[in-house]
């Protein structure tokens, strides 16, 4: 979720990430990776909401600004599909779970 509560984001298998408005039941924002070559299985948003982070089949965490919709890279580190990633209430790490039977925390 936002953390104004009124919007929530999405990772999907499709190859993309997605916030949605719950007010007003929209999509408020499209993210692909750049090379449209992995899917996603979890997802999170910065304290701040401006970022969003996708756990994706490549074995990445991939980036995106969401004010400018724009990819700002990713963190490599797991050697498998991430299974799932959570941001910290304070926002300063990730944590990420991987099939590789890894969890990582990315500060």
């Amino acid at each position: 979720f936002h953390p104004s509560g009124q919007a929530f984001a999405s990772a999907s298998d499709d190859k993309t990430a997605r916030i949605y408005d719950i007010r007003s039941d929209q999509q408020l924002a499209l993210f692909e990776e750049p090379k449209k070559t992995s899917g996603f299985s979890s997802c999170g948003l910065s304290l701040s909401g401006r970022f969003i982070f996708a756990g994706g089949d490549d074995n990445n965490i991939h980036m995106w600004d969401a004010l400018k919709n724009q990819h700002r890279g990713h963190l490599s580190g797991h050697e498998s599909r991430i299974t799932s990633l959570s941001v910290s209430t304070n926002g300063m790490s990730i944590v990420s779970s991987s099939w590789d039977q890894n969890c990582r925390v990315w500060a």
